[in-house]
Order: C-alpha cells, then structure tokens, then sequence
C-alpha cells in the first residue's frame, strides 16, 4: 500500500451518526460494521442494563465511539469513567454492562452438526472475577439476549456460536464449552475463527534455527514448568513471559511487537505460532526428543538432531552482558527537561530513564516531561531492610532451582516491607502537585539491566500508577513493588543467561504522566538489514495492550519493507477496532513513519559504525485527543540489537 492515501473503502460498510441503536434495523440494515480479519463482518456492541431482568443489546458506531465506556458515558448519558466502567463489568455482583463483539457469519458457510450458523459472539476479556458457574450463566444470558435481539431485527429465530479463549486465566473460556453446547450454542477459538477468515495456520515471527528438547507446556503447566535454556518449549496457550530457552512456539496467535517476540528477536531465539499442531508435520512423534528447527519465512523443517550439533549450538548462544556500574552520588530526583548529562548517565538513573532525556530533549512535541528517582534511594532501601545480604548470599549460594525461587521470595518479601524516606516521598508529592498538577503519574522500572543496547529486557520490570489522592502509604508502596520486581524468578533467570553480575544491579525510576484514555496505543520497531531500513508498527484501539494482549486480542500489524518509502504491508487487522487502516489518523501515520526514522537516527548516533546495522530502535507510542485534535506521544525508546539465530 502507499502512504498517505490509504484506503478506505475496505474498512467499513456504512456508518451514519446516532446517540442510540436500539430501535434501529441494525443487523439487517449491516449499520456500523467494520471487517474483522479483513474478512468478517463485525459490530461492536454492550448489554446495558446487565442488572435488569432484561438486558438491553447496544450496537454502536466505533467510530464516533471509541470505546464501549465511552459509548455507555456519553451516548447513553450516564457519565460514567472508564475505571467506573470496568469496575461494573468484571464484577459479576457489581455488573450492569457485558461488552461484546458480534460477528457476522451469513456470507460465510458455517455448518456444525449438520447446522448453518449466520452470528457469532466473543465476550471482550475484562479479567472477569466470575466463578466458572457464574461465567456459565453470564454467557448463556448474553447468547440468549443476542438470540432475541437478532430474532425481533431479522425477523426469523436463530442460534449463534461462541467464541471461548483456550487459556484458561481468561473467561470465558473452553472449560463451559459443553455446557454451552447442551444449550444449543457451539462453540469456536479464536483461532478458528481466523481460519473462517483464511487467516494463517503457521506463523513465523523471528526466523533462523532451533536445536533442544521439544517439550510440550500444557495450560495448567505453566506457572510450575521450569524450562532449561536448552528446552524448545511448545505452549499450549500464549505465556505472558517466557525463560531464556531455544525455542518457542505458541499454539495461539502472537503479536509481531509483544514482549516475547521482543526478547526473542533480542536473544536469536526461533518464535512462531501454529493454530494447531498438525500444522507442524512431525512435531508431535518428537515430543522430549532432542530436535532441530530450521524456519524461515515460508518453510519450517523439525528433525532429529545429534547431542554434539546441539552442545556446539548451546555453546555458541553464551553471551556475557557487561552492565553499567551504578552510583550512587546523585541524591535527589533527577529532571529529564534539562540538559545535564552528568546526572542523566544510566549509571545514576538506569537505561529506561536516561533513555527518555535523550528522546525528551531531541523531540520534546512528542515526548512529555520526566523526572527520575536515581539508584542511591534502591541501594539505601535494600540496606535498610536487609535484603542486600540476602542478595549476596543468593549469588555466592548458587542454589538449585526451587530453593533459589524461595530465597528470590524472601529478598522480595523484605524490600515490600522496606521504609521508604519520608523526605523523598514529600518531594514527589510536591514534584507531583507543581510540576503534573496533581495528574496521575506512573513510576516505571528504570535499571542498568534494561534497555541496553545489547540487553532489552522487555517487560521484565514492574511499573506502577499513582494518583495523589491515594496518599503516603500507598505511594511507598508503589515504589516498593517496583524495588522488589528486581529480584523475580523470570527476571532471575534472564539476567542468568546473560552471565550478568546480580550484585551490581539496581533499580532508579522513571516519572511521567501517566496516559489515560488513550485513543490508540502501540509499538514499532526498525530493522536495518543490508544497508536498508525498515519499520514494523503493531497498534491497538484505546488502552487495549499490544505487548501483552487480554485474552486472544489481535493488533493492527504494518511494515514498511523499506525507508524512507511509502510503501506498506498489511500484515494483520485489528480483532477490535482499526487503527491507521483508515482516514482518521491518515497524518499521524506519516507522522509516526518519519518521526521513527529521526528517533533511529538518534539513538544508534552513538553506535560504533561496524555494530550500528545490527542494531533497530524500539518505541512505544500513544496516540490521544487534545482540544479535539489526535496527538502523537512517544511513551519510550531503546535500542535493540537484532540478533539472527544461526
């Protein structure tokens, strides 16, 4: 496609304005649908009215509406925020509202049991706090409402399917899937859903080769499975995170731009994902056998390989990360907004927010005002509770896996329960009032482990919301939980593989305001590959994540094959909502293309010139609604060294 005219034909069938659709032919008429997939005729919609005898079934316009929260606060005229929304979504005693979307099957062919389905329904994920009988119900009494709206609007009864998550932490999922069925609804994944779409069996997100023992992660596996790095795990449902090891492959969809795609592409591990797993010929008759992998973009071979091949290829993957020794000079916080390298250096105040001076100064219209906590408040915090001799003992130890994950729980017990200096919580409740105007901030993980040029991290640490109505105690307890994120198991283990010295790390913290409404949220990455650059963009409407996606949401995925062009690839569209496939941020589109050309520029300036070409740039960005009028934020920027798998 090119850049700026992109098309807009493809994205929608009709909308008109509207306040309320109750009373409107919706679903005959085909009044607000967009394409799911770039294939499936989709509405957004809401039950209102949940604690009623009879829900009310809403389908709006997206576009008007960014949101369901917005559609309930100002469409229906109940004023309500976005917290208040969800507090009376995901509480089954609480709720009034179900989220849905509402997906359009009659111009596909979908038979089940000798049965034609023209609807399908997916309940948006809200970390729902239903107990499995309570989902049951919460599920039947939505299909029902749906089954009877659609009867009045087409005039003929019908049944529709359920679209269930197969992991288990989101709801609904497949374990209600019988029930559902006695009831006479069907049920689908996602993933299948996809299918009907002609979406990919088979992706390959980072390519090249995988030698280890294929070992199959089951979903109640998860939280107790302790991968060696010379495991190639193949997981079931998607991991939120995932150990160093030689492999990974998902049997539900991933995003390009997700943390563990991003740890992958950081560590040279393969990563791809299949639908299922007779999409990877031979995989299941080599379960806990020692494999090699071989895939690139098009072609995946999985054989038997040799213990020599496979120590000569463990062997090559070692790599030891030299981090910044961090001082402690610097006993005040740290303001981003002005030019004083000397106290803005990662050894005072960590990669992330050293990282954000940088972009602050060079692009300040998109990047706003920053402050640090620097690592002497860490180091004087560990001291005061004891946990910096837990430390040491931990490393000089070197016990094995569960002892260390218990000693790894007393070091974190002991910073949670850690005082933190008065003095300095009055300084960021005054930085707070003068300098945010009493604004929602958020305290972001900052260390010398993360957003090196040769050690990403992503996702590894913890960052934390504050509003300044919460008061002291929890504002010290935000920045504990931040401390302590330092020491978990999977942070452990990264810092392990790369041999890095545990008693030399330490945690400063960014602070910024934090976002809120958001009109869309993403990241995107430039790849420099034989002289030429690229650039991925992954995006996702509101505040949906797109590094760590609820439940089976998929992003809107674009690549620029090369820069400065204006070239582009669809690669995926949004499950919810299109973001820059459309009219609406047509200039923000360019805006974000050149403005990551210029952040590259910036930030792999300093890169010795034989290493610069191994090296892409990695931002998060916010796009938000000023005065009317779409923004574009950079949240944050790090480099990223690409490191191709052998």
């Amino acid at each position: 496609m090119n850049l700026p005219r992109v098309p807009f034909s493809i994205l929608l069938f009709l909308f008109i304005t509207a306040n309320s659709v109750i009373a409107q032919n919706i679903y005959s008429e085909k009044k607000f649908q967009f394409l799911s997939f770039e294939k499936i005729p989709t509405w957004v919609g809401v039950a209102a009215n949940w604690d009623a005898d009879t829900p009310q079934i809403h389908l709006y316009d997206q576009i008007k509406y960014k949101g369901h929260a917005q559609y309930i606060s100002v469409a229906l005229k109940t004023g309500i925020t976005f917290k208040q929304f969800k507090e009376q979504v995901k509480k089954p005693d609480a709720r009034k509202y179900l989220p849905f979307f509402l997906f359009d099957l009659r111009d596909i062919d979908v038979n089940i049991a000798g049965l034609r389905y023209e609807w399908a329904v997916r309940i948006e994920d809200y970390r729902y706090e239903d107990n499995q009988q309570q989902m049951t119900e919460t599920t039947l009494r939505l299909l029902n409402s749906i089954s009877e709206y659609i009867g009045k609007q087409s005039g003929k009864s019908s049944k529709g399917i359920i679209v269930l998550a197969t992991n288990t932490e989101a709801k609904p999922n497949t374990s209600i899937a019988e029930v559902l069925n006695m009831k006479g609804f069907p049920n689908m994944t996602q993933s299948e859903l996809l299918a009907l779409a002609g979406g990919k069996k088979v992706e390959v997100l980072n390519p090249g080769t995988g030698v280890g023992y294929l070992r199959y992660v089951a979903a109640d596996q998860q939280e107790s499975i302790h991968p060696a790095v010379e495991d190639i795990l193949i997981y079931e449902n998607l991991p939120e995170r995932v150990p160093p090891v030689a492999g990974i492959i998902t049997l539900e969809p991933q995003t390009p731009l997700s943390h563990i795609n991003l740890l992958a592409i950081n560590r040279g591990t393969i990563n791809l994902y299949a639908t299922d797993l007779k999409y990877l010929p031979g995989a299941g008759l080599l379960i806990n056998k020692l494999v090699k992998i071989v895939c690139a973009e098009n072609r995946i071979t999985i054989t038997e390989a040799d213990e020599n091949e496979a120590k000569a290829f463990w062997a090559a993957r070692i790599h030891k990360i030299e981090i910044p020794e961090p001082l402690v000079t610097e006993k005040s916080l740290v303001d981003l907004n002005t030019t004083n390298p000397a106290i803005q250096s990662t050894q005072h105040i960590g990669a992330k927010a050293s990282n954000y001076a940088l972009i602050r100064q060079s692009f300040p219209k998109y990047v706003r005002p920053g402050y640090a906590i620097p690592f002497s408040f860490y180091f004087n915090t560990i001291k005061s509770c004891g946990a910096d001799t837990l430390i040491r003992n931990l490393v000089q130890q070197k016990p094995d896996v569960d002892e260390r994950n218990q000693q790894l729980k007393k070091i974190r017990k002991a910073i949670t329960g850690a005082t933190i200096s008065q003095s300095l919580i009055s300084d960021l409740k005054t930085l707070i009032t003068e300098q945010f105007h009493n604004a929602r901030i958020r305290l972001r993980s900052s260390t010398n482990c993360e957003d090196l040029p040769e050690f990403n991290g992503a996702g590894l640490y913890r960052s934390a919301g504050f509003d300044i109505a919460d008061g002291d105690a929890k504002l010290a307890k935000k920045i504990r939980q931040v401390y302590a994120s330092l020491w978990t198991p999977l942070a452990f283990e990264e810092r392990e593989f790369y041999l890095i010295d545990h008693t030399r790390v330490g945690m400063a913290i960014l602070i910024n305001e934090a976002f809120s409404d958001e009109y869309a949220n993403g990241v995107a990455l430039t790849m420099m590959e034989n002289g030429v650059l690229s650039l991925s963009i992954n995006s996702q409407f509101g505040e949906n994540s797109v590094t760590n996606p609820e439940g089976e949401e998929i992003p809107e995925s674009l690549f620029f094959k090369c820069l400065p062009g204006s070239d582009f690839e669809i690669k995926s569209k949004s499950s919810i909502h299109d973001v820059f496939v459309g009219d609406s941020l047509k200039s923000q589109f360019v805006e974000l293309r050149d403005l990551m050309i210029a952040v590259h520029q910036s930030l792999t300036r300093a890169l010795d010139k034989t290493k610069s070409s191994s090296f892409g740039v990695d931002v998060e960005f916010r796009v938000m609604i000023i005065n009317g009028e779409y923004r574009l934020y950079i949240k944050q920027a790090r480099l990223l060294q690409i490191i191709l798998p052998e």
